[in-house]
């Protein structure tokens, strides 16, 4: 999972966590803070908008069907796939142009979700992150990673506001099992600085920590 010193003058930042920790808002409010200060600034997320992306949220929205026993590693697959064209189309084009870059979701949700989903035992758990793990080994690695940390029954709670139809991984006993997975996020991706804040304070107070702790980075 190594970057091969592709070459920035921006800088890389994603925000992950459980459905309904905030990522999305919480990626929009710090740009607007950036943008303010006159920063270059650009949101994406994974699935990207993308082809590989657009067949990708078609699978979570139940629109295409794939074969159940199998599923796990196809989305494994699929999201590596997207993040490459993500990467060779946006994000690495927008670090060149010196753009701070940030992104709701990266690969560290490929290790949470179809690790989670697609291992039984700790044994089977240990490959499966080593599989996805060799299948994202030319993602870019980010200069920070914000994990923003709810227990199950707070995302629910904000699922349940946001209102719409469920996506394939928004589960009561599959969002309880990932929120423990990313309590240890840093366990899925050694090397990378990972840093995780309370996601269950007030929206701008979340903000006010991830603008502290992204000083140093983004500068």
């Amino acid at each position: 999972m190594s970057d091969a010193g592709e070459p920035r003058g921006g800088a890389f930042v994603v925000f992950e966590g459980i459905d309904g920790a905030g990522t999305t808002t919480q990626a929009a409010l710090y740009a607007a803070r950036l943008r303010a200060r006159r920063r270059l600034v650009h949101v994406t997320n994974e699935p990207s908008g993308g082809p590989i992306g657009s067949l990708i949220r078609q699978v979570l929205r139940h629109r295409v069907a794939m074969p159940s026993g199998r599923q796990p590693d196809t989305m494994a697959l699929l999201f590596a796939a997207d993040r490459l064209d993500h990467l060779g189309s946006e994000i690495e084009p927008c670090l060149r142009e010196g753009y701070v870059v940030l992104s709701d979701r990266y690969d560290l949700s490929s290790l949470a979700y179809q690790a989670t989903t697609g291992a039984g035992g700790a044994r089977e758990l240990a490959e499966m992150v080593a599989w996805i793990r060799e299948l994202n080994r030319h993602a870019l690695r980010p200069d920070a990673t914000i994990v923003l940390d709810v227990s199950p029954e707070v995302a629910a709670t904000r699922r349940d506001k946001r209102g719409g139809p469920r996506d394939l991984y928004e589960t009561t006993e599959l969002q309880a099992r990932l929120a423990e997975v990313y309590r240890r996020a840093e366990d899925l991706t050694p090397g990378d600085r990972v840093i995780h804040l309370d996601g269950e304070a007030p929206v701008s107070a979340v903000t006010d920590a991830i603008e502290a702790a992204l000083a140093p980075i983004v500068g």
